[in-house]
């Protein structure tokens, strides 16, 4: 007897005879060759078991925000895709799903956040730093499911590199090149990650030379800030820096078109160091050195403490990462009288 939604056709067809055959066969009034008779019973037997099974189950995996702050192209951005290529990729791995979440100005507030929250069933939040989100960082703490930022956010629980070794390591490097006059330009003082990494700069320098040093700091309010004015000024200060620390990449490539626009060289008008790898200072006519911080780790950790606390597993407060000296061309030795 056919089951529910198998029909005679369907059999007719798998068995490559008339649904007139199959008609016969199973009302029992056919006169058909046995193995004809047994195939067809066959088939139907065969789509019987087949259609009584129950369906698979299907999982649905539990879901993670990633709360990002959105600015123009932030996505195309080295340190943002990779960052959330490997938040993605170690989520997989762990059965969970990524949802985006692109926070704008209008939307950023903590309200918006928990609203998200129930609407996309998320269990946990990571959230990359950004300097206009350390406004919320405190609340984001009592949101009901738990939080892992990456980078210097004011989170119990977050993973980010040695801001300040960083720098600190990048003054070290020019110091030992001969370098004894330095520029530094970063973004305001309000971004932590930029200005520990500054810290770390000046603090060693001043060690280094007693007291003594030369240091002159240029302070960008955004991203589309211009830096032209401040390389027409270096051009003609009398005791220009030799060096020049970068306290992010994407700064670092305008420093290195204006530089060019004004006429002056890397390294041989001004050595250049970055901190901070985007893929794209290694391709410049001249190499830019870097002090590169660990992305993709950073990534895969966040996600590994987010894990831990969804599994009541005992993680650390804080997971500090160092940064690694890429030496390329961009820095040269200048003999110390």
């Amino acid at each position: 007897m056919l089951m529910e939604h198998t029909t005679i056709k369907e059999v007719a067809n798998k068995a490559q005879v008339s649904t007139a055959t199959v008609s016969r066969v199973l009302s029992g009034k056919y006169r058909h060759k046995s193995d004809t008779v047994e195939n067809v019973k066959r088939i139907i037997e065969e789509l019987r078991v087949a259609r009584s099974l129950p369906a698979p189950e299907i999982t649905v995996p539990e879901s993670v925000g990633i709360a990002m702050f959105a600015y123009r192209d932030f996505l195309n951005d080295s340190y943002n895709s990779t960052l959330v290529t490997s938040i993605m990729e170690a989520l997989t791995t762990e059965n969970l799903t990524a949802q985006l979440i692109a926070l704008t100005p209008t939307r950023l507030n903590i309200e918006y956040i928990k609203n998200l929250i129930r609407v996309y069933h998320l269990r946990g939040l990571i959230i990359p730093e950004f300097d206009v989100l350390y406004a919320i960082s405190r609340q984001l703490e009592k949101l009901s499911i738990p939080v892992v930022g990456i980078g210097q956010l004011a989170l119990c629980h977050h993973v980010c590199s040695d801001a300040y070794r960083a720098g600190s390591e990048a003054a070290n490097y020019l110091w030992c090149n001969g370098h004894r006059r330095f520029g530094i330009v970063s973004m305001s003082r309000t971004d932590l990650g930029h200005e520990q990494r500054v810290t770390g700069f000046m603090d060693t320098i001043h060690k280094l030379a007693s007291g003594n040093a030369r240091i002159w700091r240029q302070e960008l309010r955004s991203m589309d800030d211009t830096v032209s004015g401040w390389v027409a000024e270096l051009a003609n200060r009398k005791e220009a820096p030799t060096a020049v620390f970068v306290t992010n990449s994407f700064i670092s490539q305008k420093i290195y078109a204006e530089l060019a626009q004004v006429g002056m060289s890397v390294p041989e008008d001004v050595s250049l160091l970055s901190f901070e790898e985007n893929g794209e200072l290694e391709h410049l006519p001249v190499p830019i050195s870097v002090l590169a911080q660990p992305t993709r780790a950073m990534g895969v950790m966040a996600v590994d403490m987010l894990v831990k606390h969804l599994r009541n597993i005992e993680v650390k407060d804080k997971e500090v990462m160092n940064c690694s000296l890429i030496i390329r061309k961009s820095v040269r030795n200048i003999p110390v009288e």
